[in-house]
């Protein structure tokens, strides 16, 4: 368990059929997702590899790099993606940041964007 997990149930999301997962780091529980010296002058860079259902989507505040299919056809596991995520900035802990959902993007420019529920996100736009 890690303070800085929040976990929705599909009741509490728009859709109402997915769970969505996000991580609220600030202001001390970076500690709790990653070893590291959880203060604002301690700065890292990182990358990170999200395994995810087919369904879902994550984000990071990393670039995302690549996605691929894993188990692309095994009942055991059943579908799913994996994405892989880099950041070379230096940020402080309670930057790091991933949500995972039903998620559809919304370019609002070449640099902006914003990512939402299907049901919610040109509302959101």
């Amino acid at each position: 368990a890690s303070s800085a997990c929040q976990w929705l149930p599909p009741a509490q999301t728009s859709g109402g059929v997915f769970p969505y997962l996000y991580t609220q780091a600030q202001a001390i529980h970076a500690r709790s997702l990653i070893p590291c010296q959880d203060m604002p002058g301690v700065k890292f860079t990182y990358g990170a590899t999200v395994t995810v259902p087919a369904w879902a989507t994550p984000v990071m505040s990393a670039i995302l790099k690549t996605t691929s299919r894993a188990h692309p056809d095994d009942s055991q596991h059943g579908s799913s993606k994996i994405y892989t995520f880099e950041q070379t900035v230096p940020i402080s802990a309670y930057l790091l940041a991933l949500a995972v959902g039903q998620l559809e993007k919304r370019d609002l420019s070449p640099r902006c964007a914003v990512w939402s529920e299907p049901s919610v996100v040109e509302a959101a736009a």
